[in-house]
């Protein structure tokens, strides 16, 4: 794809609602590393928002769990263009910290995705939910 047509593709996916779409679905899941009770919310998201994501990228993907019991799993994505190109390694957490749903102003949820004039409110829109859309 040329430089041109991804330009062209990324606005659309953003002026067309999908960026919306992708990063709404993903705040919902309440992703808090800090909270042991959110472990099996940590590993949907990998799962079953991320992973699938980059297989339609083209990627492999595995899950490995973390061998410190007590924190998430990781996922590590790979695609191979050709063996000859220069490898670029990225890397972006899925865990946020935590809700503190009590402490948002009102009309705000931590996992409900707003938008309020040009900006949008939900935990991990800017870190790093918002990215991996």
């Amino acid at each position: 794809m040329s430089r041109d047509r991804a330009i062209a593709h990324a606005e659309k996916y953003f002026d067309e609602g999908g960026f919306f779409a992708d990063l709404a679905r993903r705040v919902a899941i309440p992703t808090e590393s800090q909270n042991p009770e959110r472990a099996a919310d940590l590993r949907r998201y990998l799962a079953g928002e991320m992973q699938p994501s980059f297989e339609r990228l083209g990627f492999r993907c595995r899950i490995f769990d973390n061998p410190v019991g007590k924190y998430g799993p990781f996922l590590v994505a790979e695609r191979i263009e050709d063996p000859a190109l220069v490898t670029v390694l990225s890397y972006g957490h899925g865990d946020v910290i935590r809700g503190q749903d009590a402490s948002w102003q009102a009309g705000l949820n931590p996992w409900a995705l707003k938008r309020d004039g040009d900006r949008l409110y939900g935990r991990g829109t800017a870190d790093n939910k918002g990215q991996h859309s």
